[in-house]
């Protein structure tokens, strides 16, 4: 008697992983910006927020066939015009060829656009992390408390240089799809943390503690909570992302079991 083939599941690429941070790459801006189709990739606009740079950048581009990159650039350029803001950033589309983007690059570079990598991590192995909260920590809904949100924002914008980052902050909150947690103390707010859902992905985002609060554990329990939150969403992979000049966060989530996947490029001008 034959025995039934089992049908094997075909194991994901390294590109469709890079490809799949994108698509959570667009779900996080899609709650800061507006977005529109343009020829040469998606817009983010938002007047409101000219000064936040994931508000206002362009996602999956590349050249139109038979499109120039100048024309393509000046596109873009008439569309950030008429919404009052400027573009930050163009990151480009990991599925295009390189003559697709080569081209734009290019001229970005010529423009002053500087290439700006940071680190896509992959968590293998979705998985929930036993530990212990420290000593008098209290893990909220950061829903429960917006004040307590808000000091979190202003506090990571004040470090970060750029005050909107604190509106863009709590604009997050506004997103379902987004699940974030608070560490409180005595009622001083110490740490904060969200999960990000897109389908059967999920995106680590905006672990933060406070400088007084760090080293004490407290990045370990904020991300432990977020594994947890991870394994009962049955997310089939799980990402984050981190600056490669960051060794003690590195550290972390190697700890966590994340490894490093690719680069995110983003082709971002200074201000």
């Amino acid at each position: 008697m034959s025995l039934p083939i089992l049908d094997l599941p075909t194991p994901v690429t390294q590109d469709a992983l890079v490809r799949y941070f994108h698509q959570t790459e667009i779900r996080w801006t899609e709650h800061l910006g507006e977005s529109i189709e343009l020829d040469a990739g998606a817009a983010f606009t938002n007047p409101q927020l000219p000064n936040v740079r994931d508000a206002n950048r362009m996602l999956m581009v590349s050249l139109p066939e038979g499109g120039s990159a100048d024309d393509a650039i000046g596109m873009v350029d008439e569309h950030f015009a008429a919404r009052g803001v400027k573009c930050w950033s163009w990151v480009m589309n990991p599925s295009a060829t390189e003559s697709l983007t080569a081209p734009l690059v290019e001229r970005l570079a010529a423009r002053g656009f500087q290439k700006v990598a940071t680190d896509i991590l992959y968590l293998r192995h979705v998985h929930a992390l036993a530990t212990e909260s420290p000593p008098g920590v209290t893990i909220i809904p950061a829903r429960a408390s917006f004040r307590h949100a808000r000091q979190l924002a202003e506090d990571f914008a004040r470090e970060s240089n750029g005050p909107q980052l604190a509106d863009a902050a709590m604009a997050h909150l506004d997103d379902p799809h987004l699940d974030a947690l608070l560490a409180l103390k005595d009622g001083n707010a110490l740490a904060t943390v969200g999960v990000l859902a897109s389908g059967e992905l999920g995106r680590i985002d905006g672990l933060y503690v406070t400088e007084p609060a760090r080293h004490h554990g407290l990045g370990r329990t904020m991300m432990s909570r977020a594994l947890e939150i991870c394994a009962r969403s049955l997310f089939k992979h799980v990402f984050t992302w981190c600056d490669p000049a960051n060794q003690s966060a590195h550290a972390l989530y190697r700890e966590m079991g994340f490894e490093k996947l690719a680069d995110f490029v983003a082709y971002s001008i200074s201000r």
